[in-house]
């Protein structure tokens, strides 16, 4: 296993190398929850570039596990050196945006969430809309952060969203035909099952995996299918822990 991770500022590769470590959680919703990308001993030139990015990305292989808008970065002294701590978010900027609009009765909620996502002035956009896609059957109002707003609005149609470099992406509440399909092989540790059985912890490779996406786990002994709900990465590219756990809805 090559535990590497290749770190781009504003979209474009950097030439940062040394040990890194990053942190995080993304769950099936629209709050900006943060990454913490960690760099041991960087030089000078590659602390000024990551305090100078708006955004970061962070791949493993051609593997998406992170990226955001940068919120702070920070640099401390510890017994290793120096220690540089950027912290990123994605949907920061939909969170801070504010909107205040007004649709008639008989309009979709998909498109609701396309002028609440226009209004917001980031220059995210409504990928697709799976599942149902009710009118309002009378006239809404959504005034406050656009990430609100758009939830709100999806919740009306039993959806919930999530971002994904490329835009929105709508979970609804009904089965989606399976995307992801893990064996035996992908796990580094035995399924383990919480409330009753309702939900599924799989411990699994450093990969991208989206919360929303439909998971089959098939093995020798089960076959479960299920949607995830949020997926935990710490990946550290020195000797500390290499691992993403996935909390996975179960289906069946």
């Amino acid at each position: 296993m090559e535990r590497k991770l290749t770190i781009l500022a504003d979209g474009e590769e950097t030439s940062l190398r040394g040990r890194f470590r990053l942190r995080g959680r993304s769950s099936l919703n629209l709050y900006p929850e943060p990454f913490l990308l960690d760099g041991w001993n960087l030089r000078e030139p590659d602390f000024l570039l990551l305090s100078r990015a708006k955004a970061l990305t962070v791949l493993q292989g051609t593997s998406c596990i992170a990226f955001g808008q940068a919120a702070d970065v920070t640099r401390a002294t510890v017994p290793e050196g120096t220690v540089t701590t950027a912290v990123f978010a994605p949907g920061l900027d939909l969170w801070e945006r504010k909107v205040s609009l007004t649709f008639p009765a008989g309009t979709k909620v998909s498109e609701a969430v396309r002028e609440i996502l226009a209004a917001s002035g980031t220059g995210i956009s409504l990928l697709s809309f799976p599942g149902r896609d009710p009118e309002f059957p009378r006239a809404r109002a959504f005034l406050g952060r656009a990430a609100e707003c758009a939830a709100e609005a999806l919740a009306a149609a039993g959806a919930r969203g999530v971002l994904a470099p490329a835009g929105l992406c709508v979970s609804p509440e009904a089965p989606l035909p399976v995307t992801l399909r893990l064996t035996a092989r992908d796990l580094t540790d035995a399924p383990a099952f919480a409330e009753s059985g309702r939900k599924m912890i799989l411990s699994t490779e450093v990969k991208g995996f989206r919360p929303g996406e439909e998971l089959l786990l098939e093995t020798e002994s089960m076959e479960i299918s299920g949607k995830i709900l949020e997926r935990k990465v710490d990946a550290d590219t020195g000797a500390g822990p290499w691992k993403t756990m996935l909390t996975v809805e179960v289906r069946r």
